[in-house]
């Protein structure tokens, strides 16, 4: 496999604070999007977005090609494992899981083909999107944008709601709690799946088939709202949602908004590769 294009970046300009990142050999092409951390706690000098992107590729590079979900799964989680262990969090982690270094992932198998989508991710190929979005994420971007319409209703600016996301900080301890849904009962449209340690449903990983006749299939994280066929398309709409809805509360409703002095949402990452 051959990447043809290839676009990395963080939300804040800085490529040292990316928590975005990418894996590819000839049996897999993967895209790993590290959450965003909720604590203050680095690892060697990594958030916990970093340290969870890291922890993937490094299960990706011992992988002989022919593994299923599952097995990759059971190979990132016996790294988190290892990880778990040598920081005395084994206990902690169970407890608190929003101390997890976490990541959503999308990946293409050449053996099996198909596409895993393990949380917010996205791919396209054969003049087709395909999507994995968040419903619990949904709900808190509704919630947040109603709040914020109705502050500009009162007489705020956008200008202030962007210097001061009182939407967001009105919604983030709900968003503190979404951490209960994760891995956990499939039946719940709120549950999600997550990479970080723990066992994931498979009733939770989206699954696409990818036909014979596909030649080229794009993967991008979600700091794309929508990918297309070409980068530059993906960009152009990323930077038009920029300009019309920079507090993602009409064209791309979302839990957060632009940071001022950030050139983005969030990071991102867009990878087209030819797999045959």
């Amino acid at each position: 496999m051959k990447i043809e294009e290839l676009y990395i970046q963080s939300k804040s300009g800085d490529m040292s604070r990316c928590e975005d990142g990418y894996f590819l050999n000839d049996h897999y092409a993967v895209v790993i999007d590290g959450a965003t951390s909720v604590s203050d706690r680095f690892y060697d000098g990594k958030t916990q977005g970093q340290l969870a992107t890291d922890i993937i590729k490094t299960a990706f590079e011992t992988l002989n090609g022919t593994e299923d979900i599952q097995d990759i799964i059971h190979v990132i989680n016996e790294q988190y494992s290892q990880l778990y262990k040598s920081l005395g969090l084994e206990e902690e982690v169970k407890n608190k899981p929003f101390l997890c270094p976490s990541a959503s992932m999308i990946i293409y198998s050449k053996h099996h083909s198909k596409v895993w989508m393990v949380g917010d991710c996205q791919c396209f190929f054969n003049g087709e999107l395909h999507q994995n979005v968040k419903h619990i994420d949904v709900v808190f971007g509704e919630v947040r944008s109603i709040l914020l319409q109705g502050e500009l209703i009162r007489g705020a600016t956008e200008e202030e709601l962007l210097a001061d996301d009182v939407g967001f900080q009105m919604i983030k301890p709900l968003i503190q709690k979404q951490y209960n849904f994760q891995n956990t009962n499939p039946e719940s449209n709120l549950s999600y799946a997550v990479v970080n340690g723990f066992p994931i449903p498979p009733e939770l990983i989206k699954t696409v088939d990818v036909p014979e006749d596909v030649v080229v299939i794009s993967l991008a994280s979600d700091g794309y709202p929508k990918i297309y066929e070409t980068l530059k398309q993906s960009e152009e709409e990323l930077a038009k949602i920029i300009e019309v809805d920079p507090l993602c509360i009409r064209e791309n409703v979302a839990t957060k908004g632009l940071i001022q002095g950030n050139v983005s949402f969030d990071d991102r990452t867009y990878m087209k590769v030819k797999i045959k």
